[in-house]
């Protein structure tokens, strides 16, 4: 991979890409010197100085963020700017901020993995030769997890050895109905008082559960309302991705929600080419995994979320046509998802989604 980290930084330079780079780092003041582009920082970063982002544009493309005193390269910069980490911490997010490019300008070549690959098949290191002289073994721990990216299986029979096997009668009252809760495999933790259903991972395979608590500690409800039982990083994966990946395949088209309920809900009006990235924020990784199906994209955001949100969400695949729902005429409620207003909404929602400029 060192060799594709050294090409990637002549393709920016050679194709002049720098500025347009940056742009989308939601750097500001962008401007062009004899040898080098400068920019000020994104503005959570609250800083005036609109010359300290310096990029020299010589074959290395060293970095320079002047005012915080940190002098990198390309790939450390889009670490910096995106999780304000530097030194041999960044080194943890050199896959990321590589997959951020690949991502911006669709150079999928410079990708070691696509769909229905093997993820445990190891990744060469492109930092090898730092490795006698890091001394922090969960460094080295957590840039191989980064670079395999697979979550850890469970065997399925075990697990679910551990819930009732019924519907329940929360779900039914959010408007998902017994069968449908059946096909998601919805079930009940008498010792947590959730709600549970599983997550699976691309091939099918079983890497969490997930519970909704509906008990009536008030403190748990408003704290602790949903979450994870078995621990998993799900910014590589996408939700329902294993049930949906054919009818996306043959329909040519992936709706995205945010929650793992909408693609439930979603299923039962008879749209099964659904995935949720089970959160707001895109994830390289998730972005890249859309890109990869070759298909048109519509977000399908709850109704709180900004438009310029998405707008941001989908400028990491510019590769695909992408598309959002705008409840323009107010048909939901607030905070409610596309599909929670029924069917007939959601027909019209999706029918009259707005592609993203």
């Amino acid at each position: 991979m060192s060799s594709d980290l050294k090409e990637i930084k002549e393709r920016l330079l050679e194709e002049d890409l720098i500025e347009e780079l940056l742009e989308h780092l939601e750097c500001n003041y962008i401007k062009r010197t004899s040898n080098r582009v400068e920019a000020g920082l994104p503005d959570r970063f609250m800083s005036n100085n609109r010359r300290t982002v310096q990029v020299y544009l010589t074959p290395n493309l060293p970095c320079k963020v002047r005012s915080r005193g940190i002098s990198t390269d390309i790939f450390g910069l889009i670490t910096y700017i995106n999780h304000e980490v530097e030194g041999e911490e960044a080194l943890d997010y050199l896959y990321e901020s590589k997959i951020v490019i690949c991502n911006l300008f669709g150079w999928d070549e410079y990708l070691k993995f696509e769909l229905g690959d093997d993820f445990s098949e190891e990744i060469p290191d492109p930092l090898a030769f730092l490795r006698p002289v890091q001394k922090n073994r969960k460094q080295r721990k957590r840039l191989s997890n980064l670079t395999t990216k697979e979550n850890e299986v469970y065997d399925k029979k075990k697990v679910f050895s551990w819930y009732v096997k019924y519907p329940h009668i929360n779900f039914l009252k959010d408007g998902i109905n017994v069968k449908t809760q059946m096909d998601f495999e919805v079930m009940y933790d008498t010792d947590t008082q959730r709600v549970v259903f599983p997550i699976y991972n691309k091939d099918g395979k079983l890497i969490s559960i997930k519970g909704r608590y509906v008990g009536d500690n008030e403190e748990i409800m408003n704290n602790m309302k949903y979450m994870y039982l078995i621990h998993f990083d799900k910014s590589i994966e996408l939700y329902n991705l294993h049930r949906a990946y054919e009818h996306i395949k043959r329909i040519g088209e992936v709706i995205v929600f945010e929650s793992e309920k909408s693609c439930m809900k979603a299923h039962q009006y008879g749209y099964y080419n659904t995935v949720s990235i089970m959160g707001k924020d895109l994830s390289p990784v998730q972005s890249y995994l859309l890109r990869s199906l070759d298909a048109n994209i519509i977000f399908a955001y709850d109704k709180d979320v900004e438009i310029d949100f998405i707008r941001k969400q989908a400028s990491q695949i510019r590769t695909r046509k992408c598309f959002y729902i705008h409840d323009e005429d107010d048909l939901l409620e607030e905070k409610q998802a596309p599909v929670d207003g029924g069917m007939e909404i959601w027909e019209n929602l999706y029918k009259n989604c707005v592609k993203v400029i």
